[in-house]
């Protein structure tokens, strides 16, 4: 990623008396915003490590626990779980009405600002809670089409889950500050352990005692509840309620617009669970919602700690395009050159990585898992474009955009039904890669990027992706044959999908990818110790491609 560079301080002259541009308190004002530069930068990296760790940390957990629940639960469980979610995702976006984002977005952030956004998020959460518990029962009636929904279990669990609602206005403010303020390391502590503590041990042993659909209830609301109690420790924040309307106005200003694009997002990525649930029922949903988690989990991995990084550091930046420009440029060609590998490889692997971490209950799951391989890794591609819509407040064009996204969506599920679950996942790719081409024109207005840069950045991952997954389906041609155990091959496709992808990218790296990767080397900055053997060799590596 091309982070701001790293302004050396000059060296002070003893013999010097202020100079014409020097302040009296002898700083020179580009002496200041190097440093301001510098610091942003290490905040950045800092960031992009401990999220890094934590990602990696939580992907291995949340894979393991994947894995037990899915066999400890029946897929009508995960069914249920992904109707609900639909209903109080619904209304969160509301709850919030993108304060969050205001928070992080705002130049200057006063003290009454902060009460404002407490105050908000509090008194809305308190507000759809209620709301949650008295419209499920008509909520639910959407779904029930009878395709074997199943009302009296749903309509508890959204009541019982809206609670979540207050919780998050709770912990919003905090672990907003905690991003704004790039404390990366104490937000990724806070939630490793609120994980560990609320999945890995409540999930699974209410799970194992025969609560069903109640323990991922129960894991759900024990992680928010831990989070909101982590983050306030560390922000400590004002929490004293304020009504003055000129702290809440430049919040909702920005924060109501927000609030849409937001709602729009969420209608577009939920049209899926809609629709299936609709007209399939439970079952049929769970099948689907497995299959695109096992996609969505590595990707939101990967680019999890990115994004959280990326925003407010696209927000100080707002005012440079050129800088901007340049940074998100960087930054989607390196995310592609991981992400489009990464979902091809799984495409592959696609029957083992089913059979194995889900069982045989799951093997519908399969050719949906291989064609939503295609259009899951472009959202989380263009979630960069959004980004910078985000940070430069360019709120109109993405409302806009995502009107027409969700208008190409509907067009595809409609086209694609007589297919079913594999019609709605070729829906997905279809709408994805109509939403790329929408982004190039924002970003062409935005950034003033032209098409061809932008479209050159996606070479590098395409090439890597199409070589990594010819070597998986090479290995895994080969080691069927045999009828060797399912680990086995897991195993090997794994291997083989990370040897490719660190030998494309790192030993024969297109020249696109090889100046991005040199840049990254030389802005992060590795302090190494020349005199031992791996400060050489990263001394080395950086020479190769810097």
């Amino acid at each position: 990623m091309d982070l701001p560079r790293l302004a050396k301080p000059p060296v002070p002259d003893p013999q010097a008396t202020e100079q014409p541009g020097m302040s009296s308190e002898g700083a020179r004002p580009d002496d200041q915003e190097g440093k301001m530069s510098k610091n942003l930068a290490s905040k950045a990296v800092s960031g992009l490590k401990w999220g890094s760790a934590s990602t990696i940390a939580n992907a291995v957990m949340q894979i393991g626990y994947t894995t037990i629940m899915a066999r400890l639960l029946a897929p009508e469980a995960f069914g249920v779980i992904a109707i609900a979610g639909v209903i109080l995702r619904f209304g969160s976006y509301f709850a919030n009405l993108g304060l969050s984002q205001a928070i992080i977005q705002k130049e200057d952030l006063s003290d009454k600002n902060i009460r404002a956004a407490f105050t908000s998020s509090l008194l809305l959460g308190a507000l759809f809670t209620v709301l949650a518990w008295l419209l499920a029962p008509f909520a639910i009636e959407f779904f029930d089409n009878g395709n074997g929904v199943n009302d009296a279990l749903i309509v508890p669990v959204v009541q019982v889950m809206g609670l979540a609602f207050v919780l998050n206005g709770l912990s919003s403010t905090a672990t907003t500050l905690l991003q704004r303020n790039m404390q990366f390391k104490a937000l990724s502590i806070i939630e490793t352990i609120s994980y560990v503590l609320s999945y890995l041990g409540v999930g699974i042993i209410c799970a194992y005692l025969g609560f069903g659909v109640w323990s991922l209830v129960y894991a759900s609301l024990t992680q928010t509840a831990l989070l909101a109690i982590g983050a306030y420790v560390v922000a400590r924040h004002n929490v004293l309620l304020h009504f003055e309307w000129s702290s809440y106005k430049p919040l909702f200003s920005y924060g109501s617009k927000m609030s849409i694009v937001s709602f729009l997002e969420f209608i577009s990525i939920s049209l899926g669970s809609i629709l299936i649930g609709r007209a399939f029922g439970s079952y049929k949903l769970g099948i689907y919602d497995r299959a695109l988690l096992l996609v969505s989990l590595p990707m939101h991995m990967l680019t999890r700690t990115v994004s959280k990084v990326i925003f407010p550091s696209f927000s100080k930046m707002q005012s440079d395009n050129e800088k901007l420009g340049r940074v998100y440029l960087s930054s989607i060609t390196l995310l592609a050159a991981i992400v489009i590998p990464v979902c091809l490889g799984i495409a592959v692997a696609a029957p083992e990585i089913i059979l194995v971490l889900l069982g045989d209950q799951w093997v519908e799951s399969i050719p949906v898992l291989q064609v939503l391989c295609l259009g899951i890794p472009l959202s989380f591609i263009t979630m960069f474009a959004g980004i910078v819509c985000d940070a430069k407040a360019a709120l109109n064009s993405k409302v806009v955009l995502n009107v027409i996204f969700i208008l190409v969506i509907c067009g595809c599920f409609y086209l694609f039904r007589d297919l079913g679950l594999v019609g709605f996942a070729l829906a997905v790719f279809v709408a994805e890669m109509a939403r790329v081409a929408l982004y190039q024109r924002v970003m062409r207005k935005v950034l003033d990027l032209k098409y061809k840069v932008q479209l050159q950045i996606y070479l590098p991952g395409l090439l890597n992706g199409i070589l990594v997954a010819a070597a998986i389906y090479a290995v895994s041609y080969v080691m069927r044959g045999f009828d060797l155990p399912l680990m086995v091959i897991l195993a090997a496709q794994v291997v083989t999908g990370a040897v490719a992808l660190l030998t494309f990218t790192f030993l024969f790296p297109l020249r696109l990818l090889r100046e991005q990767i040199g840049q990254v080397l030389s802005r992060v900055g590795l302090n190494v110790n020349t005199s031992t053997y791996y400060g050489k060799v990263i001394t080395r590596f950086k020479k190769e491609f810097v």
